[in-house]
């Protein structure tokens, strides 16, 4: 996994510039997969807190592109199954009985 230093000071996961955005998923789909990322992926439950960089060092690692994370966090968010907190997401109970249910 690449990384660069932001503004804040605060490292991030660059997307693998050779993955293709993945246009057969939906934004519903790619929020289901963040949800799965949250539940199965690192073991959280509802209001735990995932940084950006680890969440989107998982989404780069099963090979997905930006536009599809960047998407899914959208409808992740307007679905309320994570909220954002400064440099982070926490999962909501909907978005951990959506991770759970997934796989």
């Amino acid at each position: 996994m690449v990384t660069k230093e932001t503004e804040s000071g605060m490292d991030q996961a660059l997307p693998n510039q050779e993955t293709a955005a993945d246009t057969i998923r939906s934004p519903e789909q790619n929020a289901r997969l963040i949800a799965v990322i949250f539940v199965h992926h690192f073991g959280l439950f509802a209001g735990e807190t995932l940084t950006a960089v680890k969440l989107s060092g998982a989404w780069y690692e099963k090979h997905k592109g930006q536009t599809d994370l960047v998407e899914g966090l959208e409808y992740a968010k307007a679905k309320r199954w994570i909220y954002s907190v400064d440099e982070a997401f926490t999962l909501t109970e909907a978005g951990y009985q959506v991770g759970h249910e997934a796989e």
